[in-house]
């Protein structure tokens, strides 16, 4: 669980403006839930078989002898909150998103920390391929606002309960052929929740499961038309997508379309975020049964692959420095002064030599230097001098509140 500091706090806080500013574009309204939930509201709707819940969630005791956990995802709390606000008795179709820390006991390595931070967005609500065009188009327009290039968009569908109960008869019959193979994760998921085997990252499993059944062969009818209208919407907005009938998402609660967004930026495990459809999570949550689909998008993923060149850069503002003692209150009312303008300033307090000073403005990338002098008290003026071009002029206060 790192620090976050210095370039990377700049560029997080960079990502994290662009993605509101976009978010506001496409009409969501964002949502802030507590960082520590009750540990049910995780089971129920994450899945108890699942790699999250079983090795990775943090959970413990609180004083009163309750189960809670850090949210090791966004979608449930989202979900709980959903429920608890009474936003379906409306019966509108209720859009919003989430910028915040999940936490989850993997071994930490590159892109992947106990503590990691996740853009996400929710439509709950509604159903059908529009709005699962919607959520992958919002996914889509997060990357173009980043200068993302060079991502795929893989796309599958787990169909409808009758459409999985008899996949998972198919794929349990072909894994079982191949049992004795299988990690012993995937050797005792043949029996408790089959799915899971196509989510393995062990190779030996991935090779078995490369062969399996597609999911899509059992679709019905209306699964697989609106998976095919999907499949349009994308070809038309002209989204960068192919079918991979093997992923299925490691959360229980997916139903119908799922995605992943990969980039070759990422290496072996590219995975930069995934969504898809959850019809059934509200009823898993004892809510009322509503359609709802959703992704999330991983920020320290998506730090690997961003070019920090073309991200906005943070006005570092003018640094103020008094050379003598003299000068260092007017540095100081100068300092107070220009914030009060609307103009980034710091005064440079650890030292009064005009070397210290542009030492300091070098180091932190500071295009203007402000210096006050004895010479410059007696004229009343103060020295602007240009860290970019080297050059430097005597100006007025009101003639330096102009060029800043």
């Amino acid at each position: 669980m790192p620090d976050i500091i210095q370039d990377d706090a700049r560029i997080f806080e960079e990502v994290e403006t662009l993605a509101r500013s976009l978010f506001r574009l496409f009409e969501f309204r964002e949502i802030r839930t507590p960082v520590v939930e009750s540990t049910e509201v995780f089971t129920r709707s994450i899945g108890e078989g699942t790699d999250i819940v079983e090795k990775e969630m943090y959970t413990f005791l609180d004083r009163g002898g309750k189960n809670i956990s850090l949210r090791p995802e966004g979608t449930a709390s989202v979900m709980r909150a959903y429920i608890e606000h009474g936003w379906a008795n409306t019966g509108d179709i209720t859009k919003l998103f989430y910028i915040g820390s999940m936490f989850r006991g993997e071994r930490p390595q590159k892109g992947r920390l106990r503590e990691f931070h996740q853009i996400g967005a929710e439509i709950i609500g509604g159903k059908g391929p529009y709005l699962d065009a919607e959520i992958i188009s919002v996914f889509e327009a997060l990357l173009k606002k980043f200068g993302v290039t060079d991502y795929k968009i893989l796309i599958n569908s787990l169909g409808c309960a009758a459409d999985r109960d008899n996949y998972k008869n198919i794929l349990k019959e072909f894994l079982l052929k191949n049992k004795l193979e299988l990690c012993e994760d995937c050797a005792r998921r043949v029996d408790t929740n089959v799915l899971r085997v196509l989510d393995c990252k062990r190779e030996t499993c991935r090779d078995i499961v490369k062969n399996a059944p597609s999911i899509l062969a059992s679709l019905c009818e209306i699964c697989l038309k609106d998976f095919n209208t999907l499949k349009t919407l994308l070809s038309r907005a002209g989204s960068p997508f192919k079918e991979e009938p093997r992923i299925v998402r490691g959360l229980d609660y997916y139903t119908g379309v799922i995605f992943e967004v990969i980039h070759p930026g990422l290496g072996s495990q590219d995975a930069l975020g995934a969504g898809g459809r959850y019809d059934n999570l509200s009823e898993q949550m004892s809510g009322p049964k509503t359609g709802a689909t959703g992704f999330a998008l991983g920020i320290e993923r998506l730090l690997l692959i961003l070019n920090r060149d073309n991200m906005p850069k943070n006005n570092q503002g003018v640094l103020v420095a008094g050379l003598d003692e003299s000068s260092v209150e007017e540095a100081f009312i100068l300092t107070q002064k220009l914030r009060g303008m609307g103009i980034t300033a710091d005064m440079e307090y650890s030292s009064r030599s005009l070397k210290g000073a542009l030492r300091k403005a070098n180091r932190e990338g500071r295009n203007s230097v402000v210096l006050i002098g004895e010479n410059e008290l007696k004229a009343g003026k103060f020295l602007l001098k240009n860290m970019k071009t080297s050059t430097q002029e005597l100006v007025t206060f009101e003639e330096l509140a102009g060029k800043l």
